[in-house]
């Protein structure tokens, strides 16, 4: 092991691969914090995390993934107003996410932020939430007063569609973050 420290994290000294020289500054200071340190040394707080993401994940998943396929024309026969009552689990999915990946980040940052794999899953979050939010403002109302059995518009399967390359990308990211990220 180059330098000293703790097992995981790597020595100060070691160049980080990506994100410019603030951001592997920004990515340091923070790895120094006491909030940190504090968090890191706390032995079973990451194997927590890492179990509350993913059961987040399931419900994010389950619960728009579902609406998505709606979209997309299949479950015909099924409401969108029904599909739509399974959105609060994805919702409390995405919660979930977002207080355990706030954690992972300021355990380990140097593993995210200088990392081009982490800031492709956040685009990846970014493109699902703009497409969610132009859903809810613009097409929201004309499904929901959709017949069950009818076939969803082209728009809605383009944003089915979309929704679920968005959530799978997310996916794929923070499942490849430790083999094409900057790794341990």
């Amino acid at each position: 092991v180059v330098g000293h420290g703790h097992r995981l994290r790597p020595p100060h000294r070691i160049s980080l691969r990506l994100g410019g020289r603030a951001m592997q500054a920004f990515s340091v200071w923070l790895e120094a914090t006491p909030l940190s340190k504090a968090l890191f040394d706390i032995a079973w707080l990451w194997p927590l995390c890492e179990s509350l993401h993913f059961i987040g994940l399931a419900l994010l998943i389950g619960g728009a993934g579902f609406l998505d396929l709606r979209l997309l024309g299949l479950f015909r026969g099924v409401s969108i107003r029904d599909v739509k009552a399974f959105m609060p689990f994805a919702v409390a999915g995405f919660a979930i996410n977002l207080v355990t990946g706030a954690l992972f980040l300021f355990m380990q940052p140097h593993l995210y932020l200088t990392g081009g794999i982490w800031w492709t899953k956040v685009g990846f979050i970014l493109l699902a939430g703009l497409n969610a939010m132009f859903f809810e403002t613009r097409l929201s109302g004309q499904a929901l007063a959709m017949d069950p059995n009818a076939d969803t518009p082209r728009a809605m399967k383009l944003i089915g569609g979309l929704s679920l390359l968005s959530w799978f990308g997310v996916l794929y990211c923070g499942r490849m973050l430790p083999y094409l990220g900057t790794g341990n």
